[in-house]
């Protein structure tokens, strides 16, 4: 189906006509008589005739006008082929007008990384053509820096894309990064800085008990609260909306006690605590003391370091994983 063109102006006869006797109450009061036996509405309307035409003609694109066009927003080598229709020409280049390239907002960066990176010949020359599992684009932060306080301040001018390949890059392996790198130097605009990383990911410790029904046989039970925490915080699948953990989001005691809540057997819970052992000024606590939050910063993720739960039955006997 071909493009319908725009109607650049849609006046008719009846239109100019009536638009113009509108006009001389105001510029000539003694005119009283537009009856169409008043040589002055005889030319009205002869001038509203000619003026129709030439609308028609100005709607008109000729096809070799249309060629023209097509060779400027083309390039000046570009040729129709034989066999392609001028309405598949202009589908097509329309198309191509219409396909995002520039990278200017995060939203760019991160639609470009997911959708066109993939079909570009860097990618295509990669150990599995580049495949990226997740993105994610910080603005205003250098994230490739060395020094942390500096990853940690406000960058202007600067990009960060966190990409999380499929599957993960043997370590020091950094082509994929240069690769990625290079793709978005030619999208960027002039101004921008812009960096390509890994995601970093902030070790977190889950503890909490566990009351289980009297049915309920207590090691299966805790293997399959282990496998609930891992798969709510997974980097890929888990998260609220099972689309992975998001960047940056924090890890909150209700959470987790949401999801052991939901394991089958388990009565409820109690003494839920989330701590990160190598970061702890990211742990914030209740007013009682107990850690309840840890804070992660717009690039990391969360790696279950462990998950020391214990399960007690009806008889208060303890059990937890050797």
């Amino acid at each position: 189906m071909p493009i319908p063109l725009p109607n650049l102006d849609d006046r008719s006869y009846a239109d100019l006509t009536a638009q113009a006797q509108a006009l001389i109450p105001s510029l000539d009061p003694a005119w009283t008589n537009y009856n169409p036996s008043d040589p002055g509405i005889t030319l009205v309307e002869l001038l509203a005739w000619l003026t129709e035409m030439l609308l028609f003609q100005v709607n008109q694109v000729p096809p070799a006008s249309t060629e023209k066009f097509l060779k400027l927003l083309n390039g000046p080598d570009w040729v129709r082929p034989p066999s392609m229709s001028l309405d598949a020409a202009i589908r097509l280049t329309i198309l191509g007008v219409r396909e995002r390239y520039r990278a200017v907002t995060a939203d760019d960066y991160e639609w470009l990384a997911l959708n066109a990176w993939p079909q570009s010949a860097e990618a295509g020359q990669l150990p599995g053509g580049g495949k990226l599992a997740r993105v994610h684009c910080i603005p205003r932060r250098n994230l490739a820096a060395i020094d942390p306080a500096v990853r940690s301040a406000e960058a202007p001018a600067h990009m960060s894309l966190v990409v999380v390949p499929e599957p993960e890059p043997p370590p020091g392996d950094g082509s994929l990064y240069d690769a990625l790198w290079r793709f978005f130097d030619e999208r960027r605009t002039l101004t921008t800085r812009h960096h390509v990383v890994g995601p970093a990911y902030l070790p977190v410790q889950i503890s909490a008990n566990l009351a289980l029904h009297d049915d309920a046989p207590p090691y299966q039970t805790l293997t399959d609260a282990h496998q609930a925490l891992a798969a709510f915080y997974d980097p890929l699948t888990g998260g609220p909306a099972q689309e992975g953990w998001p960047f940056g989001r924090a890890v909150y005691a209700s959470e987790a006690s949401a999801v052991l809540e939901r394991v089958s057997l388990v009565d409820y819970v109690e003494d839920v605590q989330v701590t990160a052992p190598g970061a702890p000024d990211r742990v914030q606590a209740d007013d009682s003391g107990n850690p309840v939050t840890v804070v992660l910063d717009a690039d990391e993720l969360v790696q279950l370091s462990a998950t020391p739960l214990v399960a007690y039955d009806v008889r208060g006997q303890h059990y937890s994983e050797p």
